[in-house]
Parts: C-alpha cells; structure tokens; sequence
C-alpha cells in the first residue's frame, strides 16, 4: 500500500529517460517488504487493504513472482488469483491503484468496486497528463482453459471526484478518458498488449488516474486459481505536433521564428521550411526566406513511440518594392545640366565618396562633384523595403592651364612655344600677336609687333567632354627693352593670409621669379605661397633672360612673412553655476582678449552662462598685426552636493519648511542663493544676525539648496519645502 510519486522517467526496464508522467512502480520491482512473498507492490494495493463491510474476509490473493516477461530486465512480476471467498462466492484476484470496496457478498452487486479515495495518498494517484495508451505485459492462467474466461484490464482518468468508482462511474459525467480491455487466454504465455485511450471528457480537467486489474472481467465469474501474471505497465505518449510563427507574411530575408508547441513530450523536431533549405532539428529555430513567394511549413515530432508530422503552415514572402533608378545618360561632363533619377519608388539616394548628390531628390551636382565613376544607391523604406543601384561616370573637365617660357619675349628671340595640358584654342588681345598655329599657341615672334598682349587659352578638354571647355590667360610682352620692374601690395604679410601676387607697373612684365631659401613661390607667376614659406625677410628676383638683342632685365623687392604668433590658453577649474563672475587668466601671451558664452570683459559669469561645458576662446594679435587663438573650456555644474568647503557655523531651521526659514548663529553679512536641484538660482540676498529670515513661501513644494558665503567659505545647507 506504501505510494511513491509518479515517475517523472519512463520504466527503466523497457524506456529512455524522459519527461512524461508514468504510473508509480509500473514495473512491479519495488514490494513493501523485500522478504515477503506476501506482500503488496509499493503504490498498489489488494483485499488486504480493502474496505467495506465484508472486508475482514479479505485474503491472500496476491504475491511477488520471480516469472517475468520475455526480454525483461527486471526481476519482479506480480500474481494474482481467485480463491473460494465462502458463501459460493469465486473472489477474484484484484489489484488498483486505489482501494477495493468489500460492500456485500453478492459479486455483481454495486457495493463491490475499486475506487480512487483522493483524500488520501495511500488510495489514489494524482494524474494530470494525456497519455494515448498504457501498455502491459500478461500472462493470463485460467483454470478452465476452455470456458472462454477472459482477464479485465481497466484504466481510467478522471477529475477530482473523491471515491470515483470503478466499474460503477466509468463513463460517467467525471471520466476524461478511459483504456479498457478484456483479453483471453492466450497459451498460458506472455503477450504484450496496447489499450488506447478513449477522451470523453476535458483533458484539461484530469486530476487522477485509477487502474483495476481482475482475472476476471465479470463480478464474480472465473473459477479458483484462475491466475494473472502482470508485468512493466507503461504510459504511452505519442507526441502531437503543433507550431506557432512570428508572421505568416513577411519581406524577404527577415527572419521567421517558429516555436513548437507541440505536446506529449518530442525528443527530437524536424523543419521543413518549404524553399528547399536543409531540415532545422532545433526546437523553436529562426529562417529567413530569401525569394519572394509562397511556402508550406511542416513540423514533424518524434519520441521514443513514434512521430507525428503537422499539417502545413503556409509562409508568404512579399515582394519588395521596385527600388531601381536611373539616369537619362551614363556619363557626364561638369558643365552639364544636374541629372536627375528616375526612380518609381524614391527613398533616400546616396553614393560612393566624390560624388555630391541631394539625399532627397537624387539630383547629382556635377560641377561640385569630383571626375570618376560612382555607385549610386536608392534606398526605399516603404512595405518592405528595398535597394536599387546604378553608376553615373563623371569625365573630367578641360584643363586650360598653359605657360610660355617667359612672359617677356626679346624681339629676335625665336618663337615661343607654351606648355599645355588639355588640346584647345588660342587667342590674342589686342591685335599685333601671330600665332603660328592658334590650335598650338607658338607664337611667331618676328611677325608680331611689339607690346604688351593678353593671350586667352580656351581648353576643350578630353574626347568625352569636348563642349566642357575651361579657359585661362596670360600676359605677354614683346620688346626689344625689358622692365622687370614689379612690387606686392604689401612689404609684410602674415603666415595666415592671402597669397600675394607681384604688381607690374605700365610696360613691365614678369620673366622667371626667384627668392632666397625659405620662400615658397611660383616662378612663372611670382605668387608667394604664405602658408608653405618659413618667417622671414626674403627677396624676390624677377629675371627675364637676354634674348637676340633684348638684354637681359631683373628687378627685386623685399618680402617679409611674419610667423602667427603661438597662443596658449590653460585649464579652468570647475565652478558652480552660483559662482560669482570672475576674470578669465591662463592665456599667453598676456595682452589678448576672452571670448564666447557668458564672457564679458574679460570676466567669465556662470550663471549667465548656464549649466554645462562652455568653450573659451584666447584670442591675440602681435605687434606684426598677425592673429592666433587658443581654446579651452570651462565646465560649470549645479554644484547641489553638500561638500563644497563648508564652514559649518550657520543653523537652519524649521527644515523642512512650510515657507520661513530662520537661520542661527550669523555673525556677519552674509550672502545667500537659493538653487533648485536644476541648478537654477531662484533667490538672493543677504542675512546678518538681526535680519536673519528667508521667506520661501510663494516656492514650490520641492528640494532647494541655500548657499551662504562668507570670507572664510561656502556652506550648503539642503532645505525642503513642504
């Protein structure tokens, strides 16, 4: 009669270990008293445990048999057998899992039954699973071999009803399921039998399972001795697939999350995800389905009794939107007309680095753009979303730069031939300058007059791009008397500013410039490059070389670049948002001005400037007129702690307030604000020892901060008004 919890492990004889609930001691190995051929199986019980008013007739119809089923690795079986119960009454073997009633002497009477007594451990077992079957090894022995006898094998599941009956309520408004069989003699060997189970009630209401075992199945009927070998009864638990999705409709390569809620304990899944992708064998896997279309889902499960496969899921991958763009051309020249996209879904358009393109529009601004060949992207967010892409080629534009060995040119000299980059045309102004060819700019010096002549270079550029022309100019002089003479706007510049070019008086002319180490310069044009020369006083030579009877001129002026003056400007402290103004030092060298927020004067105010980090900037000019500046920055914080060098030598009370506050112990005028926890200042003033009150009764309800400040410190005092 001892129970055991249910089996949480199928029957180590015969199963693997799983997680379905099994009936305790199915396999009959474990006996109340190891010793005792007359003892009951733990968790079972027989007529002598029985109850009712006949039940001290109960006898011995039961023990521990060493015959077990073929294959077994057990070592226990169970018997059972009917003997004379006296009154010409066959008491037949019966064994349950619940308690057997004795409640009369007549074998078909409906005092006589098993039933689950759910009051008590001993005489039920709770069950709230849903098995398919129960399987059990038999070997049945009736006397008469020939009277077709046959044994009853009876499970059933049923609520919580106390007492329920068997045979009396099976079938009842309290059964869930019932397994029930009545089998023959079979040779007097072992067989193997499977009962399915019958649901006919909810599943979800189950609450205990009864199991009844006789040797006969009519009350009463059999003959003596008729016996019942049983062997590893088990719950079967054929798993049944089920699966949820994320999404029956989604977009392409998002993944899909399947999660089986499949029942009866699988052990093992299989996926077929329908695009003919391997099979998943995880329990709840994530797919993405690359291709737009429809797709059929299958879930099969397997445990150790067999699988079940579900019925399809269908999957339906949208199609994404049209994304694809273009352009009216494939290649462009920067002088062209901005090229628009056509794009039937427009979103965002964006492309490689070089290419200046409108993120809205797509429209391509060719002029700023750098030559090359770029990829395009539109990117489109609507329904699913989509990428579309193209390349645009942009043809470099015309380079019109040219030179002449020297922009003065001797009569006699020989023709002067120009350096060139890209093919075009040439041009002169005003008349007098022959060109020998205007497609190669040599001029013909001996056919030519004279003077002072602005030469005009129209580039058309490369074969792609023969409309993007460029032009350019440059000034030449023919003469038999050079003037090299020539100037700059200014005899000092400073590192920073605008690179100067020589001024040539009337009839002056530049040939070669050149300068002393450290300044970097053009030698065909005379243009000092600022920012690439070393500080310095230099002089500058413009040199146009003797040619046939011209003689050699040059000319030189002095330039000075001043260095920009090395600024610094060094670390600020952190200060509280109360802070007085105070005047901003650390920059060098001194002399210079402070700017930027909450700066005036030189003197930096917190509160002006406002909670956070504030950039300052030293800005200095040296007596060269040459500026820098330096920066640095200056944190200012609410400061609502309580440690900032307190003195500790002023009282307040009541605290917390409902709006006056008094203060204690102030020897002398004293400063206070009042500071919301923003870290705004929303009072000021000053209190002494006889006008010692702070009236914050038109305040909100809420935690302020009073700051007092004296000569020898800062007390912060934290006040609640209530």
């Amino acid at each position: 009669m001892r129970k055991i919890l249910l089996s949480l492990s199928l029957l180590t004889l015969t199963l693997h270990a799983s997680a379905q609930t099994q009936i305790g001691n199915g396999n009959f190995e474990g006996w109340e008293t190891a010793t005792s051929e007359l003892a009951e199986p733990v968790n079972w019980n027989s007529f002598k445990t029985a109850s009712g008013t006949w039940n001290s007739f109960g006898g011995q119809q039961m023990n521990r048999s060493s015959n077990v089923r073929p294959g077994s690795t057990g070592i226990y079986s169970v018997r059972i057998w009917a003997r004379n119960a006296g009154f010409g009454v066959v008491a037949q073997g019966n064994m349950t899992l619940g308690r057997i009633e004795m409640g009369s002497t007549t074998a078909n009477s409906t005092s006589n039954y098993n039933y689950s007594n759910t009051t008590d451990a001993n005489y039920s077992e709770a069950f709230t699973d849903r098995p398919d079957s129960v399987v059990v090894w038999v070997k049945y022995k009736p006397m008469n071999t020939g009277a077709g006898h046959m044994a009853r094998i009876s499970t059933v599941i049923h609520n919580n009803t106390n007492n329920y009956k068997d045979p009396n309520d099976v079938g009842g408004a309290n059964t869930i399921a019932t397994a029930i069989l009545n089998f023959p003699y079979s040779g007097g060997n072992w067989q193997r039998i499977s009962i399915p189970f019958t649901y006919v009630g909810t599943p979800a209401n189950a609450a205990f399972i009864l199991t009844t075992i006789a040797t006969n199945n009519v009350p009463g009927g059999g003959t003596v001795s008729d016996s019942l070998y049983i062997d590893d009864m088990e719950l079967v638990y054929v798993p049944k697939a089920l699966f949820t999705t994320s999404g029956n409709t989604v977009c392409p390569n998002v993944p899909v999350t399947f999660t089986s809620t499949s029942t009866n304990y699988p052990t093992s899944y299989s996926w077929n995800f329908g695009d003919g992708s391997p099979a998943s064998t995880t329990q709840n896997p994530s797919h993405p389905y690359a291709t737009s279309g429809t797709y059929n889902v299958t879930l099969t499960v397997t445990n150790q009794w067999g699988s079940t496969t579900s019925t399809a899921t269908t999957i339906t991958v949208t199609t994404p939107p049209d994304a694809s763009l273009s352009y009216a051309q494939a290649t462009y020249c920067p002088a062209d007309t901005d090229p628009v996209p056509t794009a039937t879904n427009a979103g965002t358009f964006s492309s490689t680095a070089g290419l200046t393109i409108n993120a809205s529009t797509g429209a391509i601004d060719l002029s700023a753009s750098n030559p090359g060949i770029y990829t395009v992207t539109n990117t489109y967010t609507g329904g699913c979303g989509n990428t579309g892409t193209t390349s645009v080629t942009i043809n470099p534009p015309a380079n019109s730069s040219f030179s002449y060995p020297s922009n003065t040119i001797c009569v006699g000299s020989s023709n002067q031939t120009p350096t060139l980059v890209d093919a075009g045309t040439f041009s002169a102004t005003p008349t007098g300058l022959v060109f020998v060819s205007p497609t190669t700019g040599v001029i013909d010096v001996a056919g030519s007059t004279p003077g002072t002549y602005t030469i005009t270079y129209n580039a058309t550029g490369s074969v792609a791009c023969p409309t993007s022309g460029s032009s350019s100019t440059v000034n030449i002089t023919i003469t038999s008397s050079p003037d090299a003479s020539f100037t700059y706007a200014q005899a000092a510049y400073c590192a920073d500013a605008t690179d100067p070019a020589p001024v040539f008086g009337v009839g002056a002319n530049g040939g070669v410039f050149s300068s002393t180490s450290g300044l970097t310069i053009n030698t065909n044009t005379g243009e000092i490059d600022l920012s690439a020369s070393t500080a310095g006083t230099y002089t500058v030579t413009n040199t146009i070389a003797a040619s046939g009877s011209c003689p050699m001129a040059d000319d030189t002026y002095s330039v000075t670049v001043n260095a920009l003056p090395t600024v610094a400007l060094g670390n600020f402290s952190q200060v509280c948002v109360y802070n007085p103004a105070f005047a901003l030092t650390g920059g060098t060298p001194a002399g210079g001005s402070y700017s930027g927020t909450g700066v005036s004067g030189g003197n930096f105010n917190p509160s002006t400037a406002g909670l956070g980090t504030k950039t300052i900037t030293y800005a200095y000019t040296d007596a060269n007129g040459c500026a820098n500046t330096a920066t640095n920055s200056i944190v200012v914080d609410a400061c609502l702690g309580l440690g900032d060098n307190e003195i500790a030598t002023v009282s307040v009370y009541p605290n917390p307030t409902d709006g006056k506050l008094t203060l204690s112990n102030v020897v002398e005028n004293t400063s206070f604000n009042i500071v919301s926890v923003s870290g705004q200042v929303v009072l000021n003033g000053v209190v002494s020892n006889t006008a010692n009150t702070i009236d914050l009764s038109s305040f909100e309800n809420g935690i302020y901060v009073l700051q007092l400040t004296q000569e020898q410190g800062l007390q912060t005092i934290r006040i609640v008004k209530k």
